[in-house]
């Protein structure tokens, strides 16, 4: 029994470790802070393997604890690092094949504060609705509405230039 814990265990590892790893970067901003989430995300979910009604519910799952560890992590340590992404770039995947337009709006994302990033990340670049974006952040789906608004306002002034409005 306990070695179908650990298969499951592994196959989970395979199958969301790169996702989980893109959404947290994006969030800790440092590689070894992100690999120390994700190593708590799946103990967590080895931990706490409760039932899941389908893959998308485990994935949904899987996001939302991460993102909640992420959090956390920038809670407790207080770190917000403001390394530049184009320092980072070498050690992101996510930017291979990417031209220069999709480098800088990732750099805008990279800026945004941790709610609206949080949003922008499921709904664009996970494909999840507003309605899914929702339910993964237990938050309104005008909540949503609002800070994706907020963001796309913020990615638009920054990216012609002109400086963001702060809240």
């Amino acid at each position: 029994m306990m070695r179908n814990k650990n298969d499951d265990l592994e196959s989970v590892i395979d199958r969301y470790s790169d996702m989980l790893y893109k959404i947290c970067f994006l969030i800790l901003k440092n590689e070894h802070d992100t690999k120390d989430v994700l190593q708590e995300t799946f103990l967590t979910y080895y931990t706490k393997n409760r039932g899941f009604e389908s893959e998308e519910h485990k994935k949904a799952w899987l996001i939302k604890v991460s993102q909640n560890k992420c959090k956390e992590f920038l809670r407790f340590h207080k770190r917000h690092a403001a390394i530049p992404l184009d320092e980072m770039e070498e050690t992101l995947v996510i930017t291979d094949g990417m031209d220069r337009n999709d480098r800088d709006l990732l750099a805008m994302i990279w800026d945004l504060d941790y709610k609206m990033k949080s949003v922008v990340i499921l709904y664009y670049i996970e494909g999840y609705s507003v309605g899914e974006t929702a339910e993964i952040l237990k938050i309104s789906e005008a909540a949503v509405k609002k800070r994706l608004q907020r963001a796309r306002e913020k990615l638009s002034i920054r990216y012609k230039g002109e400086p963001a409005y702060e809240k």
